[in-house]
């Protein structure tokens, strides 16, 4: 009986773990959008629009694997 309570309070500390590292992800993507964003206005280059766009592309992606960890977990 005790482990089976042991093991419920596992699984919800791993949930809790999953959901907070991905959004402390989604925090760092939006670092590297502000990072990027930054570096194009100070170095002109011919591949900053590419940068920038796989830079939101990144954000977005971060975004969802949030929803998805919540859906799932």
């Amino acid at each position: 009986m005790m482990f089976g309570n042991l093991n419920n309070y596992l699984l919800i500390a791993v949930k809790i773990c999953g959901i907070l590292g991905t959004l402390i992800y989604s925090i760092f993507s939006l670092v590297i959008v502000k990072q990027v964003s930054t570096m194009s206005k100070n170095v002109k280059d011919k591949f900053n629009g590419v940068l920038i766009a796989f830079s939101y592309i990144h954000l977005m992606a971060a975004v969802l694997l949030v929803f998805l960890a919540l859906t799932i977990l």
